[in-house]
C-alpha cells in the first residue's frame, strides 16, 4: 500500500458509514462520513471493533489522521464520543 503521511492528530465528527464486507456480507470495515462530504477510514484496532456497534450513529472520534498515497484519509482512532441529539 506505501508510506502514509500523518496529516492531523485532531478528530473528526460524522455517521459511522460500513465500507468493507466479508464473503457473507458481514461488516469488517467502516469509516466516519462528515457533514463536508469527507470520508476517514477508521483504522484496525481495538476501538474500531466497539465503533462496529455505533453503525449509522452520529460520533465525535478523536485521533491521528494519515493521508495514504492513494489519497484516502485513515483516521487511527484513540476514543469517541456518541452525539446525541438534543430533545432524546
Amino acid at each position: 500500500m506505501g508510506k502514509k503521511k500523518a496529516i492531523s492528530k485532531n478528530g473528526v465528527e460524522g455517521l459511522i458509514i460500513p465500507n468493507k464486507w466479508d464473503e457473507n456480507g458481514n461488516t469488517i470495515g467502516i469509516a466516519i462520513h462528515t457533514n463536508k462530504e469527507e470520508v476517514y477510514l477508521i483504522a484496525h484496532n481495538r476501538i474500531e471493533s466497539e465503533l462496529l456497534s455505533h453503525i449509522h450513529l452520529k460520533v465525535r472520534v478523536k485521533g491521528k489522521i494519515m493521508e495514504r498515497l492513494d489519497g484516502n484519509k485513515l483516521i487511527h482512532v484513540s476514543s469517541f464520543k456518541h452525539i446525541v441529539k438534543e430533545g432524546r
